[in-house]
């Protein structure tokens, strides 16, 4: 059995993806990854499912309910790609080898099981969630096999065992409070003893208070690791690391400028602005739970493991002579206004616009208001247009009051994003100065009171240009001195 050189309170919680387990080389480097730092710290690997296994069990579960009759090659297709990734990690004459094939037998019966029951029953999340949520079971207990096999000790854990979250499936929310006392009961007891210095936990899912399986939606296992770090913070000095295919957060998205560059330092709520306004690399929901338990995060680049360019996260807000720490965007957006004169006599307007946006899922990118409250303008994701234009014409509110209701579809959101904005006067007139002098049209403006960003609404085709010369205006360029 392999012993840390040194125990003590660090713990490093340690999020790998799909990618990272794609095949035997992938998967050499995550284990020398986790063997640098055990030996200083505590490690907790939390895994996803292996490349493109979601999008199998997603199929699985459409094609169940269908009826459909190519479910068994689905089933075999997922069976077969793990079992290949057990025969070329793990040595066939270890006891490991047989303990993990015997797993992937029984979890492959249980799901051709939930197949079944498909067919037999309406069509629902929580079913779906269950299916799902076998990715992550599959891969991190051979994840915990493999190391057991190599010579450390593992545990294996199911995070529905530890992460409690609402009902809410596919989209479920964490509850925190519930989920710190188990996590704490179960990490500390198996560390304590000193069972075994690393422990692998499932990550996208939990479970409800009644033991229902839910998944966390998109970016679920980042989020399971920062739950981990949240509810482990009173008794370790915790760290997450997320290892990406990126170096981390970027100042622009690359695709439209080449001038993007990385931020090596950048303050939680920078980036949750950046994770809200484009950027795909964490989810603002895991910003936020790592946020309140003021845990540090690193981004770092899975394939350059030593490279001292990667992005850490962490409370304080870093002052320096860039006001301006990132420009970003959408560039598929629609924008909704609805206007009448009649608005202002008629109280509850935005509150019934909200609600019904709430009660269909739709998700609300940005809001704009007239001070005389005879419009409202908001965006939304494109492939949300037509299920909004359908919804406010056959509402009682909207389609029978005197309402106009009018629907652009070739928008785009540029962000600028900085906490250096905050009580800094005169960003605003350059933005509109910068984007007026390149003759590029403002078709709305929002501006939160944490002035933390300006979110600036152009036609698609202005969007690349936007961009470029508020980048260089404010990142390349001599800004506004703070």
């Amino acid at each position: 059995m392999k012993k840390l050189n040194k125990k003590n309170s660090d713990l490093v919680i340690m999020k790998f993806g799909g990618s990272c387990l794609q095949d035997p080389p992938s998967f050499n480097q995550t284990t020398n990854i986790v063997e640098e730092y055990l030996t200083n710290s505590n490690v907790i690997l939390v895994t996803s499912a292996l490349k493109r296994i979601t999008d199998k069990l997603i199929e699985f579960y459409n094609k169940s309910c269908e009826d459909g009759a190519d479910c068994q090659d689905l089933i075999k297709e997922v069976k077969d790609r793990h079992l290949r990734f057990i025969n070329e990690t793990i040595d066939s004459q270890r006891e490991e080898y047989s303990e993990a094939i015997s797993y992937i037998d029984e979890n492959i019966n249980e799901l051709t099981q939930l197949g079944k029951l498909v067919k037999l029953l309406r069509p629902s999340l929580d079913i779906q969630d269950i299916i799902i949520s076998y990715g992550e079971r599959l891969s991190t207990f051979m994840v915990s096999k493999y190391l057991e096999s190599i010579g450390y000790t593992s545990n294996f854990i199911s995070s529905d065992e530890i992460i409690i979250t609402d009902d809410n499936f596919s989209r479920a929310l964490p509850l925190l409070d519930e989920t710190e006392i188990l996590v704490r009961e179960k990490i500390n007891s198996i560390l304590e003893k000193n069972q075994g210095e690393i422990i692998c936990i499932t990550g996208f899912y939990g479970s409800t208070k009644d033991k229902k399986i839910t998944t966390l939606g998109r970016g679920g296992t980042d989020l399971t690791a920062a739950i981990l770090a949240y509810s482990l913070k009173v008794d370790y000095k915790c760290k997450v690391i997320y290892w990406k295919d990126v170096d981390g957060f970027l100042n622009a998205d690359p695709r439209i400028t080449e001038k993007a560059s990385l931020l090596q330092k950048i303050s939680y709520i920078e980036a949750k602005e950046l994770a809200f306004f484009g950027s795909k690399v964490l989810h603002p929901l895991c910003l936020d739970v790592n946020e309140k338990g003021n845990i540090t995060s690193e981004i770092r680049p899975f394939n350059k493991p030593h490279t001292d360019n990667f992005t850490t996260i962490t409370k304080e807000i870093t002052k320096d002579q860039k006001i301006i720490k990132a420009i970003t965007s959408i560039k598929r957006l629609s924008m909704v206004t609805i206007e009448s004169e009649t608005m202002i006599s008629l109280p509850g307007t935005a509150a019934k616009l909200f609600g019904l946006l709430g009660e269909n899922n739709i998700n609300i990118k940005f809001i704009s208001q007239s001070s005389s409250e005879n419009n409202i303008t908001f965006g939304i994701d494109l492939e949300d247009s037509m299920k909004v234009s359908f919804l406010l014409r056959n509402s009682d509110w909207f389609g029978k009051q005197w309402f106009s209701i009018k629907i652009d579809n070739d928008i785009s959101l540029i962000a600028v994003i900085g906490a250096g904005m905050l009580q800094t006067p005169g960003i605003a007139g350059k933005v509109f100065t910068t984007l007026g002098e390149n003759n590029i049209n403002v078709r709305a403006i929002a501006q939160g009171s944490s002035e933390l960003n300006i979110t600036i609404i152009v036609e698609r085709k202005d969007c690349v240009k936007a961009v470029n010369v508020l980048y260089d205006a404010f990142i390349n360029g001599k800004e506004i001195e703070n």
